[in-house]
């Protein structure tokens, strides 16, 4: 444990009602907040002009930035440049990019002087054979503008459509496509707030719509959560009450995108708030982008991390033989944070110890939870834990809800000034969305990590959702049968996906980490080039087939046992909504789209291409 760390002693409060339901509640109360995410912009460029707060890599590969004071100017010059043009009020400004300076100016531009913004993922056009996530979204917002990154890029999905009046703005190639103009066209010439700007930046109140922030999906199409300025201040105030150890000598390299919550609000806000430098790093843990993120962690050094699993189970076996990313990474380092989904604990474990091997001292391991209806943090964990999959208590001003489920599991239900009142143009979804007590129903099951403490803390059970009843009655409870699976498979699988609903017993379908694979079976990788053949070979079978076997020595009962499994050769498809580019993999959507894969699965004798597991 950091010596000089500034641990918070707080307290809960936990009511149980005679509904058997419990609320969960922060004993501290919310400290004050402004009206205006921007306003942190504007005090920190007043206290610290000369700091930086965004850094990228230029086009020659150096690092290139500009200070919160540079920031402030050229954010003030957008939203007067965005006044002036007019804008038909209520209409959201779209934004079409990967993490870079100008999306965070133009986001900020717009949220100061009330303009709601639309960030898109980058990986519906280039992950995307179609582009029809972006053409259901432009439908839905009806947008004013949309600015994109590269126009060479992005216009060949956009030139599909009929656009009606939105006008299209681009940070490069703009002069190669007529309907395109320049980002800088947006620039007004004042760097302070004209009065027409100061007064809509005056006008913003906590209840001001921030952003429209598409989730990932599942069988249907995104939906657009309604994100206020006061559900991300409140969130970031509550947070610094439990963490108070944050600061303006705080540096992050950070990929984590700004289409969704946990990057573009928990994140970057974080950042914004205290005065921090926020290095936008290029890279990603993907096999192709995991060296990108190596040289920029190298060079960096950062005091604060934030990742999902994967990208720490990528980092872990990479810090095991590359001695300077692991005293880079940990040599400044306040803690480690997680979140998305829990991390297995053999990394957990592994990543303290090399921080010891680094630091003397055990650098802290955080983690949260919450969805982008929450903005995104309901609770966070500020003590030091010797648990993975610990998620934390409530931060202050938020009230969680453990509601009883058919399951027998307890939903996870948020109320507090964080959380939605709804989905953009979506009054049907918008009406579900809020228990009869305003608790925002996740769908996330949760319960405490020792019952008799529950200071201890909250960890997550799954998704009620995805559990499911074999033909037999007996309920599967399919997060804690995918998380044995995946921690046994590390780093060679991706995902498994449990199936099915209603039938006899339980099969698997495998995403492998043909890459990671690939360099476990060299041999065999040159042998066969192919991944179809590569993945049928009886040493890479086997080597999955003991894996799926000493889950089912863990777990012996019939609904938690895997009989049969299959190993994919096509990866999880951004366009049929089986991933985000976070890489979460949605069950339903990939047991839905791939349903004769299941059959095959179930089918007896079972054919070539089925796997089936011996057990004793």
């Amino acid at each position: 444990m950091a010596k000089d760390f500034q641990w918070v002693k707080t307290e809960i409060d936990v009511t149980e009602r005679e509904d058997g339901n419990l609320i969960i509640r922060n004993k501290a109360p919310l400290a004050d907040y402004p009206a205006n995410l921007g306003i942190w912009l504007h005090r920190n460029a007043q206290k610290l002009p000369d700091k930086f707060f965004l850094k990228q890599r230029n086009g020659e590969g150096e690092w290139a930035g500009l200070t919160y004071a540079e920031t402030l100017a050229i954010v003030n010059r957008i939203s007067n440049g965005l006044v002036a043009m007019g804008l038909e009020a209520g209409r959201p400004v779209a934004v079409l990019s990967e993490n870079s300076i100008n999306m965070a100016l133009i986001q900020m531009a717009a949220m100061q002087i009330g303009l709601p913004v639309v960030p898109i993922s980058f990986a519906y056009s280039v992950r995307s054979q179609t582009g029809l996530h972006i053409k259901h979204i432009l439908d839905v917002i009806h947008a004013s503008i949309l600015v994109m990154s590269d126009a060479d890029l992005h216009m060949p999905k956009i030139n599909q459509w009929d656009l009606g009046d939105l006008q299209l703005f681009a940070f490069t190639n703009s002069e190669k496509h007529d309907n395109v103009r320049p980002f800088e066209d947006l620039f007004a010439n004042e760097n302070t707030l004209s009065s027409d700007a100061g007064a809509r930046f005056d006008a913003v109140t906590p209840g001001t719509l921030a952003k429209i922030q598409f989730t990932s999906g599942s069988t249907n199409l995104p939906k657009g959560v309604l994100v206020t300025h006061g559900m991300q201040v409140t969130n970031q105030v509550g947070i610094h009450q439990m963490w108070p150890f944050l600061n303006s000598d705080d540096v992050i390299v950070d990929w984590l995108p700004w289409n969704h919550t946990f990057g573009g609000n928990f994140v970057f806000n974080m950042m914004l708030m205290h005065g921090g430098t926020f290095v936008i790093d290029n890279g990603n843990p993907t096999p192709m982008g995991l060296p990108d993120t190596i040289n920029n962690i190298k060079d960096v050094s950062p005091t604060l991390y934030f990742g999902v699993p994967r990208s720490y189970i990528a980092l872990f076996a990479r810090m095991r033989e590359d001695e300077t990313l692991k005293q880079a990474f940990f040599k400044n380092l306040k803690f480690i944070f997680t979140a998305a989904a829990a991390l297995d604990q053999t990394t957990f474990e592994g990543m303290k110890q090399m921080s010891t091997e680094v630091r003397g001292e055990t650098v802290p391991f955080f983690s949260a939870w919450g969805c982008t209806e929450t903005a995104p943090d309901a609770t966070l964990i500020y003590w030091e834990i010797d648990d993975a999959r610990v998620i934390g208590l409530p931060i202050p001003g938020v009230s969680i809800k453990l509601a009883s489920d058919p399951s027998g599991k307890m939903e996870l239900r948020v109320k507090g000034p964080n959380v939605t009142r709804g989905y953009y143009n979506n009054p049907g979804a918008s009406a579900e969305v809020l228990d009869n007590e305003n608790y925002y129903c996740s769908q996330d099951a949760g319960k405490f990590l020792d019952p008799s403490r529950p200071e201890s803390g909250l960890i997550f059970d799954g998704r009620t959702t995805e559990d499911f009843k074999l033909s037999s009655g007996s309920w599967v409870y399919n997060s804690a049968i995918r998380n044995s699976i995946n921690n046994l498979g590390q780093p060679f699988m991706l995902e498994v996906v449990i199936a099915a609903p209603s039938r006899d017993y339980l099969t698997a379908m495998v995403f492998p980490n043909v890459p990671v694979l690939r360099g476990r079976f060299k041999e065999v990788g040159e042998t066969h080039s192919e991944d179809t053949e590569f993945l049928q070979d009886d040493g890479v079978v086997n080597f999955f087939r003991d894996i799926f076997k000493r889950h089912n020595t863990a777990y012996s009962s019939n609904n938690a046992r895997i009989e049969r499994f299959s190993l994919l050769v096509e990866p999880p498809l951004i366009d049929k909504n089986e991933t985000t580019d976070k890489g979460y993999i949605n069950q339903s959507a990939v047991l839905s789209n791939r349903a004769g894969i299941v059959d095959t699965l179930y089918s007896d004798p079972p054919p070539a291409g089925v796997i089936v597991v011996e057990t004793k």
